[in-house]
């Protein structure tokens, strides 16, 4: 079958499943221009338009992290955050909407034309006792600002308006040397947030650049003490790594920094399936789609360890549902091309076909080296039009319940036989199913 046309199916299978809605995405939109969770993130326009009216006011107004890396890079930034002296008080009084989401951290959110813009005031961080949060913070000046972030290439201000960097951190001669390093002591950094182990690999990897020595010794020291982090925070930050072409080099770093094993331990357990899982992302990374990166990294795990690790991570219930129909129908490919016509169309109306084929394809190329039973796969799906996947079935209960038969098991069993007949093509019209209907009510 045609991508395209498969894509189309899967979109209509989404709307008969309870997809949204054209009407709910309208509603959507309308709130979001309200509501942070809904808001999307910061275009450069809304930064500067915050910015501006910080100015106006007589505050500064700074564009600052991770979007003035990504412009010193020419890359094109997914965010903007705005750095400035008011407080979140002085913030909400300036805005006509705004979310006190972090106020005792200097954290308000402006939301304008349905985007949200994290707007933080100048402050140091106290002690980490949670190795996530600040005890406290003490609002400061810009450079106290720059020293309490993680990295020198993320610790950068940008004055739009005067069109000029702001490096308290040596955050530009770390770029021009392709470098990540923490701003001061990586253990002191590690230690108020060991996410930033994490984020470390993955800003490394992404970026192509290398960690600085002291950085990755730290790391390595402090490894074990991932566990500290929410699954939820892990899963997020695994899945920024996992949406990307360089998927594979990042799981390859984490292992030589001994995170993957406190992260990942169930795939080093008995007999190693890292190096294989590995590989298998690699095979599918050039997607970008963490999904399917997860898929392939989990594919050898039984489906109780998927569910108790998809359960750790705090990932959704219809991902973890995608993970374990994926290994388990991870071997489909040795029987696909000649399993029953029924069966095949089963497997083609979940939306995750496609990727499964993916994954059928590492596999069998692993175990034989060769394509052929894939190719016979696809020749014999897309000779599978859309409307043939899962036409609506030619009978219903309703009108077993009107031949005479009793609500139960067995007219299930019926129901389904037909209904197999029916994919299987060996009947056509009503009249076909009514009487093979006819003839398994017959049967003892």
């Amino acid at each position: 079958m045609p991508r395209l046309a498969h894509s189309r199916r899967v979109n209509e299978v989404t709307s008969q499943r309870g997809g949204e809605s054209l009407g709910c995405r309208v509603a959507t939109r309308r709130r979001s221009r309200y509501n942070g969770r809904m808001a999307r993130p910061a275009t450069k326009q809304t930064a500067l338009w915050v910015i501006r009216r910080l100015r106006k006011a007589g505050f500064q107004g700074l564009l600052a992290g991770g979007c003035v890396r990504d412009m010193l890079l020419g890359r094109r930034s997914a965010d903007y955050d705005v750095a400035t002296d008011a407080t979140p008080q002085q913030v909400r009084r300036l805005f006509d909407h705004v979310l006190l989401v972090g106020a005792k951290f200097g954290v308000a959110m402006v939301l304008h034309g349905g985007r949200r813009v994290e707007v933080t005031t100048f402050r140091s961080d106290l002690s980490y006792s949670d190795g996530r949060h600040p005890d406290g913070v003490r609002y400061g000046s810009p450079r106290e600002d720059a020293l309490r972030r993680d990295f020198t290439i993320n610790g950068m201000f940008y004055d739009p308006l005067a069109e000029s960097v702001i490096d308290h951190v040596g955050g530009r001669a770390d770029l021009a040397r392709r470098l990540v390093r923490t701003i001061g002591s990586p253990d002191e950094r590690f230690d108020e947030d060991y996410l930033r182990m994490l984020r470390a690999v993955r800003f490394a990897v992404r970026l192509g650049f290398h960690l600085d020595d002291a950085t990755a010794a730290a790391i390595e020291r402090h490894a074990a003490k991932i566990t500290v982090i929410s699954g939820e925070r892990i899963f997020d930050e695994l899945c920024k790594m996992l949406s990307d072409r360089t998927a594979g080099d990042a799981l390859a770093m984490l292992d030589r920094l001994r995170l993957a094993r406190t992260v990942l331990g169930e795939l080093f357990v008995g007999e190693p399936v890292w190096p294989v899982a590995v590989a298998r992302v690699r095979a599918v990374a050039r997607r970008r789609d963490a999904s399917l990166a997860l898929a392939a990294l989990l594919l050898d795990m039984p489906l109780a360890a998927i569910r108790r690790i998809a359960r750790r991570w705090g990932a959704p219930n219809r991902l973890r549902g995608e993970l374990c129909w994926l290994a388990d129908h991870r071997g489909g490919w040795r029987t696909a091309a000649e399993m029953p016509l029924c069966d095949l169309k089963r497997l083609m109306y979940h939306e995750r076909f496609d990727d499964l084929r993916r994954l059928w394809r590492f596999e069998e190329r692993r175990a034989t080296g060769r394509q052929t039973k894939c190719r016979r796969i696809a020749r014999r799906v897309n000779a599978i039009g859309p409307d043939r996947i899962a036409p609506p079935p030619l009978l219903t209960g309703d009108d077993l319940r009107q031949m005479g038969m009793q609500q139960g098991p067995r007219l299930g069993r019926v129901l389904k036989r037909v209904y197999d007949a029916q994919l299987d093509e060996t009947i056509h019209t009503r009249a076909d199913a009514e009487r093979l209907a006819e003839t398994l009510v017959a049967k003892p």
